[in-house]
């Protein structure tokens, strides 16, 4: 079993349908992150499948990694599009956020709408003339008209005015990181369901940094990882999540506590097949 998270360099599909869920991972070079950031983030994430490996009860299958040249994100593209036409989930490892742009093309089928809940304490929503961190929702919306954003853990005390208005001008829906409290709970739910309801279809895209404290003191500005599984549950059970990604390119974030529990909630959700072993 535990065989099937090495890494797979041949990106085949063959036996998709054993599983319920796929695991995958890509890594993209973009602006401003530097060559020895990217390449310890390329490397954090290939090893993701040895570090699955070593856990329990984890039985996905392995879709492998991908760096994303030119060339890879055809190949990352295609296999995707079998994997979720074999309906089974991916979840997707990513250094950026922005790797959810290559996706939606995918996903995004005409008469359809199509959501995104964001569970992070940034918006995304970067203005540049070209993809760089923290950009992504900005190209995202302008590229796909039906496209709904719900923003869940937003920092308020990290918003300028700007940002907020852009947020507002772009349609965006959000709750901040303190509405998103255990404290909150039902509201969450409440406003969870309303979005889920205008929605055919939705991608889940997890910011792991957002999930970790920086030290051992200010840890009221992340977000708690039994209220995102709170979040994870509610999609799944909606029956409209096609794709889950999971954000993260420092070994802290990809290879946390918080990390394990969140594939544990997908793995418990996901109904996986004892045949292959």
């Amino acid at each position: 079993m535990f065989g099937l998270f090495r890494r797979n360099k041949t990106h085949s599909v063959t036996g998709v349908s054993s599983f319920s869920m796929v695991l995958m991972s890509v890594s993209q070079s973009i602006k401003p992150m530097k060559a020895v950031e990217f390449e310890m983030a390329d490397q954090s994430l290939q090893d993701v499948f040895d570090w699955l490996a070593e856990q329990k009860n984890y039985r996905w299958l392995n879709g492998g990694h991908y760096m994303l040249s030119e060339q890879m994100i055809g190949r990352y593209q295609l296999n995707l599009s079998r994997y979720l036409g074999s309906h089974t989930l991916p979840v997707v490892f990513s250094n950026c956020t922005e790797g959810v742009l290559h996706a939606l093309p995918l996903i995004n089928k005409k008469g359809t709408e199509l959501g995104i809940i964001h569970i992070g304490n940034q918006f995304e929503i970067k203005p540049t003339l070209e993809p760089e961190l923290g950009s992504a929702y900005h190209f995202a919306l302008a590229r796909f008209n039906e496209l709904r954003l719900f923003c869940m853990g937003i920092d308020s005390h990290r918003q300028n005015e700007k940002t907020l208005e852009y947020a507002e001008d772009l349609g965006c829906d959000w709750m901040t990181q303190a509405e998103c409290q255990f404290s909150h709970r039902f509201l969450m739910k409440e406003q969870l369901a309303s979005y889920l309801s205008h929605c055919d279809q939705v991608i889940l895209n997890i910011d792991l940094a957002s999930l970790c404290p920086p030290s051992l003191v200010g840890t009221d500005h992340y977000l708690d990882v039994q209220m995102v599984n709170r979040i994870i549950r509610q999609c799944l059970v909606s029956g409209k999540v096609k794709m889950v990604q999971l954000v993260g390119w420092k070994d802290k974030h990809i290879f946390a506590k918080s990390t394990l529990a969140i594939l544990h909630e997908l793995s418990g959700m996901v109904p996986t097949s004892d045949k292959v072993a």
